[in-house]
């Protein structure tokens, strides 16, 4: 009978298909292996395996047969092997599917206004802006400053109420023209001291931009970028 080492058939598997071990131990030189697209995948086909260890059963060595034990590594490894691809080929796809669920709710989003963190914003006459603050844990007085584009104070109202929508008047209750406005919204303490507080208002979803370079993003209108794996305040 033919010594593994020699037999033609086998041999030519080993080198398109084995494993530097099994090329070192069956004396088959590394010069030897193709270059084809399967002998890239290794032992990753069932069928180049088997028809591997088939030729290794055929042309073995009566007085010394193959290792069970051997046998059962070598089929424990490629059933792991193949237990990964499969997995890897999975994640994938739930890659590619998160991907387009992400998508398509990013993009019931444009048109809509999201709460972003800015003190200056856009009013349109006539029409109230919502507003969002977080009030000092020591506050015994809140107050709300708007100030307009010209830098006027107008108007000075109470704040009771972390949210409040101003409805677009002065001091004397006249709306107030179209423009971009300033919020400023303080805290005072019982020693009179004043912090200035952080101020919330409403930008518009103009679109979305989905893998780019920063991550999947919206593209808010006088804001910028604001990244979807952000937690999304939505206006109303």
């Amino acid at each position: 009978m033919s010594d593994i080492s020699t037999n033609s058939a086998l041999s030519g598997l080993i080198s398109q298909y084995g494993t530097d071990e099994a090329r070192a131990r069956t004396g088959v030189s590394n010069n030897t292996v193709s270059t084809s697209e399967e002998s890239s995948n290794g032992l990753a086909n069932q069928d180049v395996f088997m028809r591997l260890y088939i030729e290794q059963l055929k042309n073995q060595d009566p007085t010394k047969p193959q290792d069970s034990g051997d046998m059962v590594s070598q089929m424990a490894e490629f059933s792991s092997l193949e237990r990964l691809t499969n997995m890897a080929d999975e994640m994938e796809n739930l890659s590619q599917s998160l991907i387009s669920s992400q998508a398509l709710t990013a993009s019931t989003l444009v048109g809509q206004y999201v709460y972003v963190e800015q003190d200056t914003t856009a009013v349109a006459e006539g029409n109230p802006t919502m507003l969002k603050t977080a009030f000092a844990d020591d506050a015994v007085k809140n107050e709300l400053q708007i100030i307009n584009s010209a830098g006027q104070t107008v108007d000075r109202l109470p704040l009771t109420d972390e949210e409040f929508t101003w409805d677009g008047t002065d001091g004397e209750g006249n709306a107030v023209p179209s423009g971009m406005y300033t919020f400023r919204a303080t805290s005072t303490n019982a020693e009179g001291e004043v912090t200035q507080l952080g101020v919330m208002t409403p930008a518009r979803i103009n679109g979305v931009t989905i893998n780019g370079s920063e991550g999947s993003t919206l593209n808010v209108a006088n804001y910028g970028k604001l990244p979807l794996s952000d937690k999304l305040d939505i206006v109303g």
